[in-house]
């Protein structure tokens, strides 16, 4: 007979432009259990692929259920942006006969920090969080798009769609890269360049700029940078230079002094051939606060699930506070 989860348990899921991940955590712990990871285009709704983890883990009878998606959770229609999924969270609620709390997927990101270990990141630079971190921490991470949210030190959240801000060159070269996506686009935000999009689109404004126009795919990008192709290593190039840029800016934007992390599912992927030194320098060539910005602990966050680990952190603080 089939095991039957108790009610004891949570679904968790973290839902992206891609892929959909679950897992369950027991009341009281963060250990995730069953994680599973869907493609989001093989369900056409999302209740489907949420059916489909119940059912593929004989589970019923779960106390909650907490969603963390990549797009705006202030309304009960909750579209993605990056994803053909939309839905209502009380129509949903009233389809699984169970409550369903929807936050932001980089509230859950932001929610994840405090409870990784010292192993799940990897830092740039030498500054590192204080034992007595009372300020802001920042999060963003590229991924189908480009996510970022903040927490202040009382454990608010700030959700924002700062991936969505004009892109800002700060030089020549990225102002030629500018123009050359204007071809493309009549707006051209930062979650143009670090995104999977970003990279091909990255790879496509160097290669009119080389008068060569070609196109390519994210992970053909990162195979020709490894492989040694040179408009490959500009975009890969380009792409650490503007995420430098774009995070000092969130942590001046954000107040993010005590920490701003780098997420999402790019990075990782990307470790051997991203330049550090590039990030690092760009996130600290802020002008009048470049000395400010030096003095602030940037890292990669390295945990396989940081999504579903903040979900589950997002569950606990809601049982804390009714």
């Amino acid at each position: 007979m089939p095991a039957v989860i108790s009610s004891s348990f949570y679904v968790v899921a973290d839902i992206g432009g891609t892929n959909a991940r679950f897992a369950l955590v027991e009341k009281g712990s963060s250990q995730l259990q069953a994680i599973e990871k869907f493609r989001c285009a093989d369900f056409p709704f999302f209740v489907d692929a949420v059916r489909a983890y119940l059912t593929r883990g004989h589970i019923s009878d779960v106390a909650g259920i907490c969603l963390a998606v990549a797009g705006p959770v202030e309304q009960d229609w909750i579209n993605l942006p990056n994803n053909h999924w939309a839905f209502s969270r009380d129509a949903l609620e009233r389809q699984l006969g169970v409550a369903v709390k929807v936050i932001n997927d980089f509230s859950a990101q932001v929610l994840s920090i405090s409870a990784l270990e010292a192993e799940d990141f990897q830092w740039i630079g030498s500054a590192r969080p204080a034992d007595d971190t009372i300020g802001p921490i920042a999060i963003l991470g590229p991924g189908t798009g480009l996510g970022v949210s903040a927490m202040l030190p009382c454990g608010a959240i700030v959700p924002s769609e700062a991936g969505h801000v004009a892109f800002a060159p700060t030089t020549q070269h990225e102002i030629a890269l500018l123009g050359q996506l204007w071809q493309r686009y009549e707006r051209v935000s930062v979650e143009r360049l670090l995104s999977g999009m970003g990279l091909a689109n990255l790879y496509w404004a160097n290669s009119r700029l080389h008068r060569d126009e070609r196109e390519l795919p994210a992970p053909e990008v990162t195979a020709g940078c490894r492989a040694g192709d040179p408009i490959c290593k500009a975009a890969i190039k380009d792409f650490c230079s503007i995420l430098g840029a774009v995070a000092g800016d969130v942590a001046l934007s954000m107040g993010a002094m005590s920490g701003v992390y780098l997420s999402g599912g790019i990075l990782p992927q990307m470790l051997d051939i991203i330049d550090r030194a590039a990030i690092r320098a760009n996130f600290d060539n802020k002008g009048r606060f470049s000395a400010s910005c030096a003095e602030i602990p940037l890292a990669i966050v390295m945990a396989d699930n940081p999504g579903l680990v903040g979900c589950s952190q997002a569950v606990w603080r809601d049982q804390e506070s009714s």
